[in-house]
């Protein structure tokens, strides 16, 4: 990476903080795997289960240029307090980079982070992990339209894209995932019907009760809300996936008078 490749750590840009990153901070493609096989003894290779993905790791190459080391002590105090909470313990926030300005990774300070000072300067490794190693666009399907998006006209998803719809009976709708991997989408329903279906990537999502008001179901948590109510015992229990690219919302049920909000970040290998 190039001075100034990073655009915010925490939603503050490296100016802000009187930071330079340089081109030898590592910024891996993929985290490492972590495989799960079985051996045998006396069997040759292995038994291959598959694999998940461990947590990104990056290492920023930094440095304070200060006029002295008073002025230099000042920013570091400064610095260390930013990466931490009020108990004093790393918090989680968001990075973004230059050359992907519409996307972030969720990271945290791990390790340890010297420092070496002269007079003034002082340079630095500050390594992040993101425990969730994948990237996410910065705006989700609720506001990605507005007038201080950071996307283009060359991005992945259309401008004529929609998210939200209205249903007074059974009808299909297309969603856009533009993102590279499957996303598990916060629906929320607003309005009335006497039963509902909703699938998404082939699975059936059944709600097998009359219902009035606001439901939120969270297709990543695996739950079914009204508020603080608790409403999963209503359901099939059964949540789906929205490929990337277009695919088919498909809508059902009965005495249908419904608003569909279908609410994601995209998700990203990289």
């Amino acid at each position: 990476m190039s001075l100034g490749a990073v655009l915010t750590i925490g939603g503050v840009s490296p100016k802000e903080l009187g930071l330079g990153t340089f081109r030898n901070s590592q910024r891996p493609i993929l985290s490492s795997t972590v495989d799960n096989t079985v051996t045998i003894p006396g069997m040759h290779g292995a038994y291959d289960f598959g694999a998940t993905m461990g947590p990104k790791q990056f290492e920023l190459e930094c440095a304070f240029i200060e006029k002295n080391h008073i002025e230099l002590q000042r920013r570091v105090s400064t610095f260390a307090a930013f990466l931490l909470d009020g108990d004093g313990r790393p918090r989680t926030m968001d990075i973004v980079f230059v050359n992907q300005p519409d996307r972030k990774y969720s990271v945290r300070y791990v390790g340890s982070l010297n420092i070496d000072r002269i007079s003034g300067l002082g340079t630095f490794t500050l390594p992040f992990t993101a425990f969730d190693p994948f990237a996410y666009s910065k705006q989700n399907t609720s506001d990605l339209l507005t007038w201080d998006t950071d996307y283009t006209w060359e991005d992945d998803f259309a401008w004529g894209d929609s998210y939200d719809f209205a249903f007074n009976g059974p009808e299909t709708v297309q969603i856009n995932n533009f993102g590279t991997l499957n996303v598990e989408p916060l629906i929320i329903v607003t309005g009335s019907f006497s039963t509902l279906s909703l699938t998404i990537g082939g699975i059936e999502f059944r709600y097998n009760t009359a219902f009035n008001g606001a439901l939120e179901i969270n297709h990543k948590r695996k739950t079914v809300k009204s508020g603080n109510q608790n409403l999963l015992q209503n359901t099939n229990a059964k949540f789906g996936k929205l490929p990337p690219g277009t695919s088919d919302l498909i809508v059902n049920g009965t005495n249908l008078n419904i608003s569909v909000d279908v609410i994601f970040n995209a998700k990203y290998a990289a």
